[in-house]
C-alpha cells in the first residue's frame, strides 16, 4: 500500500469522525460489486473539500459523492460494453477484409477468422499477429473500436445520455453549492429560518 492511502477502516474511522451518523448511514449507491472503499474515500476527500457546517451543506456532499459515483459506473459501463464487444467485432472486421480465394471450402475462412480473433486474447505476441494482418489492409485496432460501436450503438447511446445527465447533475450541485456558500458568508439565510416555528403547541 503506497503512504498515504487509507485502509478501508481507516476510511471507515474518518468517515464516523467527520460525518453526522444520519448522514453517513444512509445506504449510499455501491453495488456488491463496486468498491466501498473507493466510495467512502471519495465521501471523505469531498467533506475535507468543501467543509460542511450544517444539514443543507451536508446533503451537498451527500448528493456530489452519489452523483460522481453514478458518473463513474456510467463510464465504466461504456468501456465494460466495448470490452464484452471486441471479440465479436474483430471477428466482423477480419470477415469483412479477409479475402475469399484461397479459402474454400468456405469453413476455411470461418475457421482463419475465428483463430484470428482468439489470438488477440493470447498474449502481446499474438496481438502483433493480428495487427499485422489488420495493417495489410490499412487498418489498425482502432477499427476494432470503431465497429463495436456500430454493434453496440443502440446502448451506448443510451449510456453517453445516462453520463451527460449524471454530469449536467453534478455541474448543478457545484453551481448550487457555491451559490448557497456565497450566501453563507453574506449572512444570509432562507426564508424559513428567519421565522421560528412551533411544531409541536404546548399543552398549557
Amino acid at each position: 500500500m503506497s503512504e498515504g492511502s487509507l485502509t478501508s477502516v481507516e476510511t471507515r474511522q474518518n468517515l464516523s469522525r467527520l460525518i453526522p451518523p444520519e448522514i453517513a448511514d444512509i445506504l449510499g449507491p455501491v453495488l456488491s460489486t463496486e468498491n466501498r472503499q473507493a466510495y467512502d474515500a471519495l465521501m471523505t476527500q469531498l467533506v475535507l473539500e468543501w467543509k460542511p457546517r450544517d444539514i443543507l451543506g451536508w446533503m451537498f456532499v451527500r448528493d456530489m459523492t452519489d452523483t460522481s459515483w453514478e458518473i463513474f459506473r456510467d463510464r465504466g459501463a461504456i468501456a465494460n460494453v466495448l470490452a464484452i464487444s471486441f471479440k465479436t467485432a474483430l471477428r466482423a472486421v477480419l470477415t469483412d477484409v479477409l479475402p475469399e480465394e484461397g479459402c474454400k471450402p468456405w469453413f476455411d475462412r470461418y475457421d482463419a477468422v475465428k483463430g484470428l480473433a482468439q489470438a488477440w486474447f493470447e498474449g502481446p505476441q499474438e496481438q502483433e499477429k493480428v495487427k499485422s494482418e489488420l495493417a495489410k489492409y490499412g487498418l489498425s485496432p482502432e477499427a476494432i473500436v470503431a465497429q463495436t460501436y456500430v454493434l453496440r450503438r443502440d446502448e451506448l447511446d443510451m449510456l453517453h445520455r445516462l453520463l451527460a445527465v449524471a454530469e449536467a447533475r453534478r455541474d448543478a450541485i457545484i453551481r448550487n453549492f457555491n451559490e448557497y456558500r456565497a450566501m453563507s458568508s453574506l449572512g444570509q439565510k432562507p426564508v424559513v429560518e428567519a421565522e421560528q416555528v412551533e411544531l409541536v403547541p404546548n399543552s398549557a
